[in-house]
């Protein structure tokens, strides 16, 4: 019985672990995000500008 609620409990902490690093790993990726797309939007507005002129 010992084994089984070991078990349970390793699967459950490398659950955890697992979620943290994937949730850490999505909001870095949305905060460079962040940063990058208003240079995007700069550059889009500026090529748009050029076209027009």
């Amino acid at each position: 019985m010992k084994d089984i609620l070991d078990i349970v409990i390793l699967v459950m902490f490398v659950f955890m672990v697992a979620m943290f690093i994937i949730n850490f790993n999505r909001q870095q990726i949305d905060k460079f995000k962040d940063k990058i797309e208003p240079k995007d939007k700069d550059k889009n507005n500026s090529l748009k500008e050029n076209i027009d002129e």
